[in-house]
């Protein structure tokens, strides 16, 4: 039998192996108080994907039982889709809601429910896919996204219709955050407008992957923390990359988080903010995203 301890191991020695960083230079957005804000709600409805209130009675006003997302029980809320697909890879869970305080159509895909378990067992495959010429997706992610793909394109239409003029928003952590890169990605090819908010988003796919998610014209925020081992995750060394630019959060687990404790990285592949950090496994870095944005799983 493997032990944990050993697929660790192999996951820590994976993460040693890195190749040289390409630099991909982008003109990077400065972090104004306003996109902090932005920050700090986006964040609030990743981390309420991992309230089960918020992903098993379509309809209802968005909570959080855990307490860490005010700013999203303060607005006016409601969810039209709740969905958890328990037959695919990841475990496909999150919500579609309107924001009509914020004029938002918001898709949260939930993370993982066990990040230690979930680091250990990610595979490193990647399949073919039709997004670009020499595009690769992670074959887990990709499958995770296509078991909901119909349904929840289908409720985005719905809601975009109905809400005309309000801005689409894909957002998720970890695992939800891969789900909501190559989600958004799809659905910008098919002609939507949105903008992505990631936080601790592991690699979706390779390097033409990478280059062509930082080409596209929708913003982009991918934000990590610190030495946070998720975004490193599967390893370049396997051929997987990041994409430009990236918002790396420089404070403490726990601290506050100002405009100036996040530093804005230009480069597909960059190592000069969270993947030229130490080699480790830092699971309360991968945790606190402005606040314990996992606190409801």
């Amino acid at each position: 039998m493997i032990s944990v301890q050993s697929i660790w191991a192999s996951v820590a020695l994976a993460l040693s192996i890195q190749v040289v960083a390409r630099p991909a230079p982008l003109v990077g957005r400065d972090v104004s108080s306003d996109l902090l804000d932005q920050f700090n709600l986006f964040e609030q409805y990743a981390a309420a994907a991992y309230c089960s209130e918020n992903f098993n009675s379509t309809g209802t006003k968005l909570s959080c039982s855990a307490g860490n997302c005010p700013l999203v029980e303060a607005a006016d809320t409601e969810t039209l889709d709740e969905f958890q697909d328990t037959s695919g890879y990841g475990d496909t869970t999150g919500f579609l809601a309107v924001d009509k305080t914020n004029e938002l159509i918001v898709l949260s895909f939930r993370g993982s429910s066990s990040f230690d378990n979930w680091i250990a067992n990610i595979d490193f495959v990647k399949t073919d896919v039709d997004l670009c010429d020499g595009c690769e997706a992670h074959s887990g992610f990709w499958e995770a996204w296509g078991s909901v793909a119909d349904s929840v394109t289908s409720q985005i239409d719905s809601a975009l219709s109905t809400y005309s003029g309000y801005k689409l928003v894909f957002t998720g952590h970890s695992l939800g955050a891969a789900l909501s890169t190559l989600g958004g990605t799809v659905l910008r090819n098919s002609g939507h407008t949105l903008d992505l908010y990631t936080f601790g988003c592991p690699r979706v796919g390779n390097e033409a992957l990478a280059q062509y998610i930082t080409s596209q014209s929708d913003a982009n925020y991918r934000l990590t923390h610190t030495d946070d081992p998720v975004p490193k995750l599967p390893p370049k060394s396997f051929g997987f990359s990041q994409p430009s630019p990236e918002y790396w959060i420089t404070s403490a687990s726990g601290d506050p988080v100002t405009t100036s404790d996040i530093q804005v990285i230009q480069g597909i592949d960059s190592d000069a903010g969270n993947d030229g950090t130490a080699t480790g496994l830092d699971i309360d870095a991968h945790k606190w995203y402005f606040n314990a944005i996992s606190a409801c799983s």
